[in-house]
């Protein structure tokens, strides 16, 4: 739990809030949540639980979007590094939310 919250608060190194969290967590976390709703599609289940499960991760999206936002302002990060980071995070957050 300590660790949510020091990412949540920005308390990481811009590395890795950005790959661990943002890069590698976002993907296995919506790869995962793409798979398990693929499988309840194959057990005929209630098309609004499958939608539920393709649209659950969004809020995990913008807690990494925001937990890499806020580490990129820790004081040693560069201003190109900032606003790099942001940018590329952002893009993710969408395309996770997107596929």
């Amino acid at each position: 739990m300590a660790a949510i919250l020091r990412f949540w608060r920005g308390g990481l190194p811009l590395g890795e809030a950005f790959w661990l969290w943002g890069i590698l967590g976002g993907g296995v976390v919506n790869l995962f949540g793409t798979f398990a709703a693929l499988l309840l599609l194959t057990e005929e289940v209630s098309p609004w639980l499958v939608v539920l499960l393709m649209v659950a991760h969004i809020p995990f999206n913008l807690f990494l979007l925001l937990g890499v936002w806020r580490s990129s302002a820790r004081p040693e990060v560069g201003p190109e590094r900032r606003q790099l980071a942001r940018i590329c995070m952002t893009a993710w957050a969408i395309a996770l939310s997107i596929l």
